[in-house]
C-alpha cells in the first residue's frame, strides 16, 4: 500500500509537470547534452553519472519523459527500504496507517522527481536505502553472533555490490559508498566473519572507487575553479557544518513548503518551524539511543553518510537521501501514542511538496502576497532562465552542431550547438 499511495501522489506531481508547460532548464542541460549526442564522456560538466546517463538515454529513445517513471520507481522502492531498515534498527513494527501515509510524506518530493538532471539523486536515494537495510541486518547478525554459513556471506556480498553501484549515482552518495563497507569490514573483522567470499567481495566496492576516482580525474579539468569549485570545495568552518547539519535534518522533516524560503517573511516562518522540529527529532533519537545503546552505531553511519552534507554543502536536493528514514522514525515513534497527529503530520509534508510544486509553476517572477521574491533554489531566477525544451511535448532531444553562434553551456564556450526538441 505505500507503493500504491507513494505513486499516485508522484503521479499528481508529475501531471503538474506534464500538462503545465513547465521546461527543461539550464541545469538538465548536464545530462541533455550527453543524451543528445549520444556520448556519456562528452559531458559539459565536471561530473560523470553513468546510471543516469542510461536511463534519460533510454528514455530517450522511446519517450523522453519517461524519465518520470524511472524516478517514480526510484522513490518507492528508497521509501520502502527505508521504512524497513527503521523497523529492522528498531525492531519495532510500524503500523499499516504508518505504511500509506509515508509513501507520501516527503517535503521533497517533487524536488527529486522534477527533472532529469535529478534522477542520478533518486537512484543515490535508492542504493543508499539498500545498502543501509542491508547493513543493518548485517550488524545485527554479527551482534547476535548467528552461525556463518553461504547464506550470511551472501547478504554481505550484496551490500558490497550495492556499495560499489553508489559511487556511480551522485557525489552525495560516496561517503556511504565507502562507510558502509568500511564498517562492515570492521564488524567481521571483530567477530572473525571474514570469509574468503567475503575478502573477494570487498574487491567490488574497490574497485568502484578507483573507477570514480579516475573518472574525477579524467573530467575535473573541465570545471573553471574560479566559476563552480569555490561552491563544492571542503568548508573549514565548525559553524558552517552545524549550520548544514541542521539544515539537512530538517528539510526532510519540516512540515512547510521549503518554498517558503524564497519568500521574505515566511523564510523566517519556516526557520522557526524547523528548528523545532529538528529539536524534537533529536530528541526522539537520543531517548531512543539511551533506551537502545545497539542502534547508536547504524544511527553513526547513517550520519557519516551525509558528510559531503555538511563538510562540503548541504542544498535543498541533497538530503531526500536520508528523507524516507527520517519520516519513518518520526512516525515509529509517534503512532503508538499520537495516531491521529501522526497522520496529519505526514498529509501536511506532502502538501508542503504538493505547494512548492505549485510555486514552482507559478514561477521566479509569482507574487506571494507582496512578499519579496528571493533567490533560492529551483525557485528563483538563478534557476528558471534558458528554457531548452517543454518537458510534456518533447518527445525525444537531438543535437544540432551546425549553430555555431550559440552556446550550449555558459561554462564551456568551446561546445557551440543547440539542443533540439522533438515532438
Amino acid at each position: 500500500m505505500c507503493a500504491l499511495v507513494g505513486g499516485v501522489g508522484i503521479l499528481l506531481l508529475d501531471s503538474i509537470i506534464l500538462q503545465t508547460g513547465i521546461y527543461y532548464y539550464s541545469d538538465d542541460v548536464y545530462v541533455l547534452y550527453e543524451v543528445a549526442v549520444h556520448s556519456l564522456t562528452a559531458t559539459p560538466w565536471f561530473v560523470v553519472r553513468p546510471l543516469q546517463y542510461l536511463v534519460v538515454l533510454a528514455a530517450n529513445y522511446v519517450y523522453l519523459p519517461l524519465w518520470l517513471g524511472a524516478s517514480l520507481l526510484c522513490v518507492i522502492g528508497a521509501t520502502i527500504l527505508s521504512g524497513l531498515a527503521c523497523e529492522r534498527l528498531f525492531e519495532r513494527r510500524l503500523p499499516k496507517a504508518g505504511w500509506w501515509i509515508l509513501g507520501l510524506a516527503n517535503p521533497l518530493l517533487f524536488y527529486l522527481v522534477s527533472q532529469p538532471d535529478i534522477v542520478s539523486q533518486a537512484l543515490c536515494n535508492l542504493f543508499f536505502a539498500g545498502a543501509l537495510f542491508a547493513f543493518i541486518g548485517e550488524f545485527y547478525r554479527l551482534r547476535g553472533q548467528v552461525p556463518h554459513g553461504r547464506r550470511a556471506d551472501s547478504a554481505a556480498v550484496v551490500l558490497n555490490i550495492i556499495s560499489a553501484v553508489l559511487f556511480f549515482t551522485k557525489e552525495t552518495g560516496i561517503a556511504a559508498a565507502i562507510v558502509i563497507p568500511a564498517t562492515t569490514i570492521l564488524l567481521r573483522f571483530k567477530a572473525r566473519r571474514l570469509s574468503p567470499i567475503f575478502l573477494l567481495s570487498i574487491l567490488v566496492p574497490i574497485g568502484a572507487a578507483c573507477g570514480w576516482i579516475w573518472l574525477r580525474l579524467k573530467f575535473l579539468s573541465l570545471l573553471l575553479p574560479d566559476k563552480e569549485g569555490g561552491r563544492y570545495s571542503l568548508s573549514l568552518s565548525p559553524i558552517a557544518w552545524v549550520k548544514n547539519f541542521i539544515i539537512t535534518l530538517a528539510l526532510p522533516i519540516t512540515p512547510l513548503p521549503s518554498s517558503f524560503l524564497a519568500f521574505e517573511l515566511l523564510r523566517s516562518v519556516w526557520t522557526v518551524v524547523a528548528l523545532a522540529s529538528v529539536i524534537l527529532f533529536i530528541r526522539f533519537l537520543l531517548r531512543e539511543s539511551w533506551c537502545r545503546p545497539e542502534t547508536s552505531l547504524p544511527l553513526l553511519v547513517v550520519a557519516a553518510s551525509c558528510a559531503p552534507m555538511i563538510l562540503i554543502r548541504t542544498d535543498e536536493l541533497y538530503p531526500s537521501m536520508i528523507a524516507p528514514l527520517a519520516v519513518s522514525i518520526v512516525l515509529l515513534f509517534s503512532f503508538s501514542k499520537m495516531c491521529r497527529l501522526s497522520l496529519v503530520y505526514g498529509l501536511m509534508l506532502y502538501a508542503a511538496s504538493l505547494g512548492n510544486a505549485i510555486i514552482y509553476y507559478l514561477g521566479a517572477d509569482f507574487d506571494l502576497l507582496g512578499l519579496q521574491h528571493l533567490d533560492y533554489s529551483i525557485y528563483g531566477k538563478s534557476y528558471q532562465f534558458d528554457p531548452i525544451c517543454p518537458i510534456g511535448t518533447t518527445a525525444h532531444v537531438g543535437w544540432d552542431g551546425t549553430d555555431i553562434g550559440h552556446i550550449a553551456y555558459a561554462y564551456r564556450p568551446d561546445i557551440k550547438g543547440r539542443i533540439t526538441c522533438i515532438r
